[in-house]
């Protein structure tokens, strides 16, 4: 052994690992401390906490109207209105139990945006939670004001008149197949939330110019 690999070794036993991976690994022990408290594997704890999903070019962003009459508004990564639909409940168990299955239902959901809040928004936040889906609450307000002149919106049945109106020159800028009759305004509010989240999000650079 040369003077240069005995200038290597370690003096007292094996190499003392930096301080990086020392704090790694007493974090992994702590964790796994913490799992065997729970009485759950490491496999289970990361279904509970997916990563987020990544953006590619079949993403889908969601637009939901929050209610036991809920919409459903669907875009693509273009930022157009790929579909949209209500979903009818008959109590709030009901709609938490189907929340998961309609965003399993999309196709690479991505990205939700929800208006409104409570117990109705925590279902939604729970579930896409469990996908890795990223969630977004907002305020009717914050995208009417974006969408509405403010002799639109100086009450509730105005600003839903003009939801409907509004989203079906969506639905035609969209060129969205699949879509007829009039829409309720639980769907139509959705597509405008859901505009609003694309064009917040820059899916949309360009967004529709609404006539009145």
């Amino acid at each position: 052994m040369g003077r240069r690999d005995r200038e290597e070794q370690p003096k007292w036993g094996k190499r003392t690992p930096p301080k990086g991976e020392r704090a790694a690994a007493a974090a992994e022990l702590e964790a796994e401390a913490r799992r065997k408290a729970a009485g759950i594997s490491r496999s289970a704890e990361q279904l509970r906490a997916p990563q987020p999903r990544m953006l590619g070019e079949r993403s889908r962003f969601v637009g939901i109207d929050l209610g036991l009459s809920t919409g459903i508004a669907v875009y693509d990564r273009d930022g157009r209105l790929e579909s949209v639909r209500s979903r009818h409940f008959q109590s709030k168990d009901a709609l938490r139990a189907a929340a998961g299955a309609i965003l399993d239902g999309i196709d690479q959901a991505h990205s939700v945006i929800v208006e409104g809040g409570g117990e109705l928004a925590e279902s939604w936040e729970r579930a896409a939670a469990h996908r890795g889906i990223h969630l977004r609450r907002v305020h009717a307000s914050a995208w009417r004001e974006r969408f509405y002149y403010p002799r639109e919106h100086r009450s509730g049945a105005e600003a839903k008149e003009h939801a409907v109106k509004m989203a079906a020159q969506v639905i035609a800028w969209s060129g969205t197949k699949g879509v007829t009759g009039t829409l309720g305004h639980d769907a139509a509010e959705a597509i405008l939330v859901g505009l609003f989240g694309v064009i917040e999000a820059g899916w949309l650079l360009e967004p529709p110019r609404f006539k009145r």
